[in-house]
Formats: structure tokens, C-alpha cells, sequence
């Protein structure tokens, strides 16, 4: 029997709120901004291409939902260290944000009951596309199981319907 894409989704993938406290243009890059993101207790450099979609300002202070098993990447000269989440519908993107969730806080499927010790390995980009996420009436899903912070279900103001990428 093939796993299902939810367990496939727990057993590999590493979703963690972490709040941006700085953002920068990339100085060789005209849609990419390098933001400074903590973690918990961790700071972490990653790279992301909304520079068409926010302001800098826009972005500093939220909390954003961070695939904090992602095996770094170089952008342009800049190791991203994880990837935020964004709903795209309709060239419409919004970073996914979690406002009452805290910084290291783990995102999870509706009905999880592993224990929290036992992390992903590190994952290609590839690996993570693989699990697909969705947007269905403003909440987020994976094979029709909402995702949940601590603060509650993962929702999306702006994008009703569409994909996570």
C-alpha cells in the first residue's frame, strides 16, 4: 500500500512559524529580498522573490509560516536557509502569515499525534513541491486535512482559492 500525501506531508516536511525581522533588497537582484527570520531561538537568513508583490515595510514583523527543513540553496550569491509559504491564485500572491502563533511554533495537519522530537530530515525543494498544498475557502489543506498552529487552523486573507508554493 503507497503512503498517503498527509503522511508523506508528516514524515517530511518541517513547517515552523518564525517572524521576519529584517528585510533587504538582494543587491544583485531586482525581485528578490533577503530577510532575516527568527526561529525560536535560531536567526536564519532566507531569500524570497516578492519584491513585485510587498514592500519591505509590508513584511517586517509578521509571522510567516517557514519550511525550516529545506536544504539551503544558493540565490543569487545568498544561502536561503528554509522557504516561506505564499497562496498564489490568479498571479494574486499572499504570504501566508499566523499572527497569534510564536516564533519556533510547529504547523502540523488537523489530526497529529506524533510527538514533536522527532523532526524530517533535510528535504530538496523538489521533494517538498512533491507534497501538494492548497488553498480552499481562505484555509490551508494538505489531502484535505487543514493545517493547524497552536493558535489554530493556517488561513489566508486574501487568496480564497489556489495553490501554496
Amino acid at each position: 500500500m503507497s503512503e498517503s500525501i498527509s503522511d508523506s506531508f508528516t514524515k517530511r516536511v518541517d513547517l515552523r512559524v518564525a517572524k521576519i525581522t529584517e528585510v533587504n533588497r538582494h543587491p544583485d537582484a531586482d525581485k528578490l529580498y533577503i530577510e532575516t527570520i527568527l526561529l525560536g531561538d535560531e536567526e536564519r537568513i532566507i531569500v524570497s522573490g516578492l519584491v513585485p508583490y510587498y514592500s519591505a515595510e509590508d513584511l517586517t514583523g509578521k509571522n510567516i509560516i517557514l519550511v525550516a527543513n529545506l536544504k539551503p540553496a544558493k540565490l543569487r550569491g545568498v544561502e536561503s536557509n528554509g522557504m516561506l509559504l505564499a497562496a498564489e491564485a490568479d498571479g494574486v500572491v499572499e504570504v501566508i502569515t499566523v499572527p497569534r502563533a510564536r516564533p519556533g511554533d510547529r504547523i502540523v495537519l488537523e489530526d497529529f499525534k506524533g510527538p514533536e522530537a522527532e523532526l524530517p530530515q533535510i528535504i530538496s525543494i523538489d521533494e517538498f513541491f512533491e507534497i501538494p498544498i492548497q488553498v480552499k475557502n481562505h484555509h490551508l489543506f494538505v489531502d484535505n486535512k487543514k493545517l493547524l498552529s497552536k493558535a489554530g487552523p493556517v488561513s489566508t486573507v486574501i487568496v480564497k482559492d489556489g495553490m501554496v508554493r
